[in-house]
């Protein structure tokens, strides 16, 4: 059980969030702003003994409500956000990703890619979930 300012902590610092988030080995910010929308940063992702480099900027910042970014590597774009609801010092948590692949895949590596980011979520959401509750 946490409340939305607690989740909201852990998901918009980047520090923070390689600690949940299991294949972000490296990030930097590259601009910031003080209302942080239009922040750039970079990430190195590495999974399976790959990696690739994606670009990021905030698109949404609403404080303990609204988290949202778009990225861009060689291979895909993905526009990810985060809806957080609070009531009674807990957090409902809502993740939405569009994923769009620059290269013609075919249907079912599409959907085989799209299984593996739901399976890794859940994972990382029960991280997320324990390290909010560490200190309650």
């Amino acid at each position: 059980m946490a409340a939305p300012e607690r989740v909201f902590y852990w998901i918009e610092r980047p520090d923070k969030a390689k600690q949940w988030v299991t294949n972000v080995a490296r990030s930097e910010y590259i601009t910031k702003t003080a209302e942080r929308i239009g922040t750039t940063f970079r990430e190195y992702v590495e999974e399976g003994g790959q990696g690739i480099e994606m670009m990021g900027i905030i698109t949404e910042f609403q404080p303990n409500r609204l988290f949202a970014v778009h990225l861009e590597s060689d291979s895909h774009t993905a526009d990810v956000s985060f809806v957080l609801k609070g009531e009674d010092g807990r957090t409902l948590l809502t993740q939405n990703v569009e994923l769009h692949f620059k290269n013609k895949l075919n249907e079912a590596a599409c959907d085989s890619i799209k299984k593996s980011i739901k399976d890794q979520a859940k994972s990382e959401f029960a991280e997320l979930k324990r390290l909010c509750e560490q200190d309650n």
